[in-house]
């Protein structure tokens, strides 16, 4: 993803190299060979199920992938498949009550899973005013006119999706006077596709208190060494324009805790995102962390909530973040209690009323521990001239946790526990279609922006996030707690030094994973550089390459000038990968690109060498699709379960509106989703929209 480091994370990177006390974190930190391995086994086997007649739904005259010709049916039986065949072999499982899809001759495919997206943002991204394809003010202006007329209510209007052109659709100088012209009277954010600019109304400035004359510039950006960022007028105040996350956060912060969204219209907000995502085939996906465990405590609380009403139409695989701090390692314990927590609630050892409890006192807590580290380092320096900076870093540090707090832990907290007053059932289904089992980092930013951790350049400030010691201490304590690691890796410096600690953590715990009977699936996200000699570690290590076949853009783009052609060939290496046995596994990043697995898979088997005699990386279609199913199921534990077509594998299912094998004509014709079906249950008819079960016929072939 566009790097969106938060501005607590900048100020702990701006001290590291400031505070020797840090530096020496590695020393001060617990010895995680004290702590006890949690050794329990993580796999799902295979599920106990009823083969006999009748089944609830059945789906005929199908193309299977990987066996031959039409004519196939699948038979549902509650939440899991229990026939696949002939009509023959099918035609038993049907009664007056069965639910009959005729394929009509399309293709039928395991469920979609998305590896990596971002689940809230996507949200965020639904529920405002979406500027994909504008490229004309004018259009600009009446999309965002007309979205303000029919959304009176909100009360800050936040836009997404703005392209870059030259002239730009929002003049940089006089930014908040063009954005006035349409909405004046309540503030107005507009960020860009990429989220690395964000552009304000004057009403926005005035709330975030910066309509005043620059310099001097507010003390985030001093510190930071940002304030080059901040777009001054003729008048020298903010023009409006504001580059990078952590400048405009001085806006988007101060509006999000002034006008946080209550809890209600945050459910609103997820379970639209997750209906759209059922639009487009998925009944799974990943959710990764933007680094900071609050926000993900705030999360799960708020998809556990959907799930206990029986409205969560997919499943959700979450993260913990763990930031590079002093409280990294206390991240990763947060991480393992709240799996500990959920899996105590799967088993009836916890009601859904007393792990609410838990989870929103560990969202208090983690709310208010990055400040303390601040505040005892600034009381151990208070006296010192050495550190001039240090008493308007602690003055920031509380700001960005009184800000964090407004928008994460007061909602839920003013809310309280609502499974105390609601007639909600008393324990969670057993059945989990939600698993928090990953611990998600970040080590370096993006190539474009130069803060990717690379082997041929000296690193920006602040970048390894994770020192070598430190990475080693997170994902060894991670690793000895089961905990999945996956790790923001974009140079082939950051995806190397993963790969060494992971290597590190194999070789220290082996007894530990041959009494749990498997080894953790780490995981490295992105991977956009890598070294040659270090692909084949992948598959050695059994390390997951979690990639974004649509971040793949041909050259020349600015990422190719920004890396040197020798190291193209081993660029974005999906199939060099593979061949060298790793699990690939395919995402998309969403809200940042398209998450349309349809275009993922047209892009990963078209792609052609980026120079003369380059190397091929593209893939073939049951490569491609086996990255957004069955190999996906392997990160989670569930390769016995899900990811394929056949008995015995829950009825998490895809049916298309065509032939999947067209994706590789010259031309494709546009191939629709039809249904999706998640745990045995019609989440999606492209007849009546998602959330209605749809259904077509009963009874008969």
């Amino acid at each position: 993803m566009a790097c969106q480091r938060k501005p607590d994370a900048r100020l702990l990177a701006k001290m590291q190299n400031i505070y020797p006390d840090i530096v020496k974190l590695e020393k001060e930190l617990l010895n995680i060979d004290d702590i006890k391995p949690d050794t329990r086994s993580l796999l799902e086997g295979p599920l106990e199920y009823d083969k006999s007649p009748p089944a609830d739904l059945v789906i005929k005259n199908a193309r299977l992938p990987g066996k031959e010709g039409g004519g196939w049916n699948v038979a549902v039986k509650e939440n899991y498949i229990a026939e696949v065949g002939d009509s023959e072999r099918v035609e038993p499982f049907i009664d007056e009550k069965t639910l009959i899809i005729d394929a009509e001759g399309s293709s039928v495919l395991p469920g979609f899973c998305d590896s990596h997206l971002h689940l809230l943002k996507g949200a965020e991204h639904l529920s405002g005013c979406d500027m994909e394809g504008v490229e004309k003010a004018e259009e600009f202006k009446k999309r965002l006119g007309d979205f303000a007329k029919n959304n009176p209510d909100e009360p800050v209007v936040y836009v997404y999706g703005v392209q870059y052109f030259d002239p730009p659709l929002i003049p940089a100088d006089t930014a908040r006077h063009f954005l006035d012209t349409i909405i004046k009277e309540k503030p107005l954010l507009v960020f860009a596709h990429d989220l690395h600019t964000a552009w304000a109304n004057t009403k926005a400035l005035e709330i975030s208190n910066l309509l005043r004359k620059m310099p001097p510039y507010p003390a985030l950006l001093e510190i930071l060494d940002l304030d080059g960022n901040i777009v001054l007028g003729e008048d020298n105040k903010p023009s409006g324009e504001f580059r990078e996350p952590a400048v405009y956060y001085l806006v988007e912060g101060k509006l999000r805790a002034e006008f946080p969204q209550p809890v209600e219209k945050q459910l609103e907000n997820l379970l639209h995102a997750c209906r759209e995502l059922t639009r487009l085939g998925f009944t799974s996906v990943h959710r990764m962390g933007l680094s900071h465990p609050v926000e993900d405590i705030s999360f799960l609380l708020l998809i556990l909530e959907l799930e206990h009403r029986g409205k969560l139409p997919l499943r959700v695989f979450s993260s913990i973040s763990s930031v590079a701090d002093p409280n990294m390692l206390e991240d990763v314990h947060l991480a393992h209690q709240i799996r500990r927590a959920l899996n105590k609630a799967r088993s009836g050892k916890l009601s859904v009323e007393q792990l609410h409890k838990i989870l929103l006192e560990k969202l208090k807590r983690a709310g208010g521990t990055r400040h303390q580290a601040v505040a005892a380092l600034a009381e151990k320096y208070r006296d010192s001239s050495d550190y001039p900076h240090l008493a308007k870093i602690e003055k920031l540090s509380r700001t960005i946790r009184d800000l964090n707090w407004k928008k994460s832990v007061e909602p839920h907290q003013k809310r309280g526990n609502i499974y105390r007053r609601e007639e909600l059932a008393r324990y969670l289904n057993p059945d989990a279609k939600i698993r928090c089992d990953t611990v998600k980092i970040f080590m370096d930013g993006v190539i474009e922006k130069d803060t990717a951790y690379r082997l041929d350049q000296k690193p920006a400030e602040g970048i390894p996030e994770f020192t070598q010691p430190h990475l080693d201490l997170v994902v060894g304590l991670s690793d000895r707690l089961g905990m999945q690691v996956a790790a923001h890796s974009i140079g082939n410096a950051a995806v190397k030094s993963m790969l060494d600690a992971v290597a590190r953590a194999r070789e220290k715990h082996r007894k530990a994973d041959e009494r749990r009977g498997h080894l953790i699936p780490h995981r490295i996200e992105h991977i956009e550089m890598c070294e040659e000699k270090d692909i084949p570690r992948f598959g050695k290590r059994e390390v997951v390459a979690s990639m974004q076949p649509l971040h793949a853009r041909p050259p020349v783009r600015m990422w190719h000038k920004k890396v040197p052609e020798k190291n193209w060939d081993t660029a974005f290496a999906w199939r060099q990968l593979l061949e060298n046995g790793a699990v690939l596994v395919y995402g998309s990043d969403w809200p940042i690109v398209s998450c349309d697995v349809r275009q993922g898979i047209r892009h990963a088997i078209t792609r052609k060498p980026w120079t003369k005699g380059g190397r091929t990386q593209k893939l073939d279609l049951a490569q491609a699709l086996d990255a957004y199913t069955r190999a996906a199921a392997v990160t989670e534990y569930a390769s016995e379960r899900k990811g394929t077509i056949q008995p015995g594998m829950l009825a998490d299912i895809v049916v298309l509106a065509g032939r999947f094998s067209d994706l590789a004509a010259e031309n494709p014709p546009r191939i629709g989703i039809r249904a999706t079906i998640c745990d045995g249950r019609v989440v999606y008819d492209s007849e009546k929209g998602a959330g209605g079960g749809g259904m077509w016929a009963r009874g008969s072939f």
